[in-house]
């Protein structure tokens, strides 16, 4: 027998755990059914104080058992607070008080008021378990039937129907009204009309409501299900893009400085993605002991398509650098790479320069990027130089390249279209000119203060608005 009874306490502790998906969802159940039971609390001392007063001139009977629904309310609150809130017996306790206080309330107010036994079927479907429902949606039948027609047999009065002449008494066989007269109350056939005529039609809307209730568990754990795939779904795809972040964090350059042995030159670059993952990249690699490749390119688009575009594009471009080809004619056969396998139709802006080191010579082609910065003399200043179809557009398309000369403390600033367009609170855009400020701020500075002074200007003017694109700068310093 004891090892039966176990047993069976140990399957009603595990109905909800579920490997923990249904614990928040009961602690707030409970939490709900003590909130109805302080509201039920505070009505009942109203009413007690109203009847008192003598606002309600009801018989005395009705005030132990008003009495007694409210030291149910009090032991209920009492073990509610005394006990864990995910204690799995917990729940059976406060469903069946709060059931029984209503009970109480019903054989006091049996006319108008049967259909309170709804209250704990709809509070027993805030638990998601269709069983649970279902179950107490019989139980709340039978007790409120019991109660109900012992409410009507014994004559409780009906507190909604207290308008009664003035002078009027009770007692145990009738109504005595104020002139005298004794009305006589036949209780079998007063507890049959009750139950008839009042009972009957309101358990039919309380079956109603018994099978919504019992629908909304049944939805509502449905609900839960797929709110745990979702947050695994959430979970997993989380840790993927931050995989994805790492990933293409390590295909760009990141330590510095890249070439300890090489003194002619100092360069620093950084990549802000606007998501976990982003679209811009920048690169910097020797073709030879003498030739450095410089790129800084923004993908359309933004988040992961625009990130493997970026990686994808980003090969490509040094597989065909690496080659030996000038600026131009790696722009041209990067384009024709992209274009031969493009459905979504991206493309990419790049700027492409590559420095002869001994000479300081830069031969540089642009795709539609943005304007270079140059620092040759006391300050910076942008570059106007000559403009390409971005990359991805059409095949066959054509690149002029240029060349500029460099002289030792000459500066380059390569950035992309997040920089001048980041957007403050009140929609105005950074702008090319705050850039040159920042720029300009310590134009003499290494590569690496340079760009923290534009990262600094952009976060002050930004404040607390959402990045909205990818933000990626580059200096060379030459030397």
């Amino acid at each position: 027998m004891k090892t039966r009874l176990g047993a069976f306490f140990e399957r009603m502790s595990k109905i909800y755990e579920e490997d923990g998906l249904f614990h928040d969802t009961e602690v707030r159940a409970n939490e709900l059914i003590v909130r109805v039971l302080i509201a039920n609390a505070i009505i009942i001392v109203l009413i007690l104080v109203a009847v008192i007063a003598g606002v309600f001139p009801v018989s005395g009977l009705i005030l132990p058992r008003l009495g007694i629904a409210l030291v149910e309310i009090l032991i209920l609150g009492a073990i509610s607070y005394k006990v864990k809130q995910d204690a799995w017996w917990l729940k059976y306790v406060l469903l069946l008080g709060l059931m029984t206080v209503y009970a109480q309330l019903d054989s006091l107010l049996t006319h108008k008021v049967a259909i309170l036994m709804v209250i704990p079927v709809l509070c027993s479907s805030r638990y998601f378990s269709r069983i649970l429902t279902i179950a107490m949606a019989g139980l709340s039948t039978v007790v409120f039937f019991v109660s109900g027609f012992l409410g009507a047999y014994f004559g409780w009065i009906n507190m909604n129907d207290v308008r009664l002449p003035v002078g009027t008494t009770f007692t145990d066989k009738g109504i005595w009204l104020g002139s005298g007269i004794e009305e006589t109350l036949d209780r079998a056939q007063y507890a049959r009309d009750t139950l008839l005529f009042s009972y009957v039609p309101k358990l039919l809307m309380f079956s109603i409501a018994a099978v919504v209730a019992a629908e909304i568990a049944r939805r509502g754990r449905e609900m839960v299900h797929e709110q745990k795939v979702l947050s695994e779904s959430s979970a997993r795809l989380e840790t993927e893009l931050k995989m994805a972040e790492q990933i293409q964090e390590g295909m760009l350059p990141n330590i510095y400085p890249p070439f300890p042995d090489r003194r002619e030159f100092d360069i620093y670059a950084t990549m802000n993605a606007a998501r976990e993952v982003g679209g811009d990249f920048y690169d910097f690699f020797l073709v030879d002991d003498d030739h450095l490749a410089l790129v800084v390119a923004d993908v359309s688009g933004k988040g992961v398509p625009a990130a493997l575009f970026m990686m994808a594009s980003k090969i490509i471009l040094a597989n065909n650098a690496m080659v030996g080809m000038s600026p131009a004619k790696v722009l041209e056969a990067t384009n024709s790479s992209v274009c031969s396998n493009n459905p979504q139709e991206m493309f990419v802006t790049v700027w492409f320069g590559i420095l002869e080191i001994s000479s300081g010579i830069l031969t540089a082609a642009n795709a539609g990027h943005e304007y270079p910065v140059l620092k040759q003399g006391e300050k910076f200043e942008l570059l106007k130089d000559k403009h390409g179809l971005v990359l991805g557009a059409f095949e066959g398309i054509k690149y002029k390249e240029y060349q500029i000369q460099l002289h030792p403390g000459d500066k380059l600033f390569l950035y992309s279209d997040g920089v001048p367009e980041a957007t403050a609170p009140d929609l105005q855009l950074f702008g090319t000119e705050r850039m040159l400020e920042a720029l300009n701020q310590d134009p003499e500075g290494a590569p690496r203060a340079i760009l923290s002074n534009v990262q600094h200007a952009v976060d002050k003017f930004v404040g607390v608005a959402e990045q909205f694109d990818d933000l990626t700068m580059l200096c060379l310093s030459y030397k």
